[in-house]
């Protein structure tokens, strides 16, 4: 194949949504540390988002958006809107960032003659959207790739008792921006929350994988302990489980914590609001690697989170975090009432999970990792001319 020369690599990305969530996240933040020089970036969103979206972000980084058409709905009008699209950009590399979108990016990105496609894994093969899916779909979602991104160890070790090949899996671990100085915390204050009340924090959307009834049973043990602390549950309900606002509201008035545990809906403030916690929690049944946590232990905040999926990669319990099994109200009531009885050891966790983030998870660092694997797969694909 002749040499082709290039001084930009352009990237498409495939994205289900912009709104506010974990996974859109990290793409908002790997794409506004890529480095221009090297990288022309586009972003095909499938649907819109009913919340705040990064699409203000992305066009701030020089990224393009690519909206597909309310009347594009549907498997076969999407693909036909993808083909054209991809025919008249001719990227070099397109990567589907959401696990239902690989089959575009691997089929269509190959019958568009594309070079490089790969896709994602971002949260356990069990997770909703992904374990629920129709068998075949679910097979091409992890097969008609040639590699697929993962943000956990965990994940990976899925995929290889699955039978993926090794050198088909990249692992990408999520990463989180430094906190922009020592900012004033939120005023909690119109939500009951006084100035002197320590605070136990669960942030997350409000869905089955987050089990935030599972904080609320834990609370209802702690929060009679200790006079100055109250709790919240900061997030939006997600369509999987409709029901679960009212039982947890129920659940709520049931274990009388009305006005000590309030359902706070959806903030924008996550990572100011991190400072303002005593301890921050997330009760998953599982995960990949929670954008949430990162956040906390950035701040400083210690944590206590359930030992599922690519947590205890990122805590090493007892030293910048505690651990606890999926399920166990008990083990979480006690490791919360630890920390709030020895603000030293609470402090202890918290430099140190500061510490972890700086030296492991930064974006800089993530972006050139995903800078450097794109390189690598090019190189192979053309050999390292292309790069003159």
């Amino acid at each position: 194949m002749p040499a082709v020369e290039r001084k930009q690599v352009r990237l498409l990305f495939l994205a289900g949504y912009l709104g506010f969530g974990g996974s859109e996240r990290q793409l908002s933040l790997l794409l506004e540390n890529l480095d221009r020089r090297l990288f022309e970036t586009h972003v095909v969103v499938f649907n819109p988002s009913p919340t705040l979206t990064y699409e203000t972000q992305l066009r701030a980084s020089g990224v393009t958006l690519w909206l597909v058409p309310p009347e594009c709905r549907g498997i076969w009008r999407r693909a036909r809107f993808l083909y054209k699209l991809l025919r008249s950009l001719a990227p070099d590399i397109v990567h589907s960032w959401t696990t239902y979108a690989n089959p575009y990016a691997g089929l269509v990105g190959r019958l568009a003659g594309i070079p490089v496609r790969w896709g994602s894994l971002r949260n356990s093969l069990v997770a909703e959207g992904v374990g629920d899916l129709p068998a075949l779909y679910r097979l091409l979602c992890l097969r008609s790739v040639s590699r697929l991104i993962v943000n956990a160890a965990a994940v990976r070790q899925e995929l290889l008792a699955r039978g993926y090949a090794p050198d088909r899996i990249i692992l990408l671990p999520n990463c989180v921006p430094a906190p922009a100085g020592n900012g004033q915390a939120p005023d909690l204050s119109s939500l009951g929350i006084g100035p002197s009340s320590r605070v136990v924090g669960l942030v997350g959307n409000i869905r089955p994988q987050k089990n935030p009834l599972l904080f609320v049973e834990a609370m209802a043990t702690v929060l009679p302990n200790f006079a100055d602390v109250q709790a919240m549950i900061v997030g939006q309900p997600l369509p999987q489980d409709p029901t679960l606002p009212d039982r947890l509201d129920r659940a709520i008035r049931r274990s009388r914590l009305d006005g000590w545990l309030v359902l706070a809906g959806f903030r924008g403030d996550v990572p100011a609001l991190m400072r303002r916690f005593a301890v921050f929690c997330l009760t998953s049944d599982y995960e990949g690697m929670p954008n949430v946590v990162l956040e906390a232990m950035a701040a400083g905040c210690p944590v206590v989170a359930t030992r599922v999926g690519g947590l205890p990669e990122l805590i090493e319990d007892g030293v910048n975090g505690l651990l606890v099994e999926p399920g166990d109200t008990a083990g979480l009531a006690r490791a919360v009432s630890r920390l709030l009885a020895d603000p030293a050891l609470a402090r202890m966790l918290g430099t140190n999970g500061q510490k972890t983030i700086e030296h492991h998870f930064s974006c800089e660092q993530a972006a050139r990792q995903l800078a450097g694997y794109y390189q690598e797969a090019l190189a192979e694909r053309f050999g390292k001319s292309f790069y003159k």
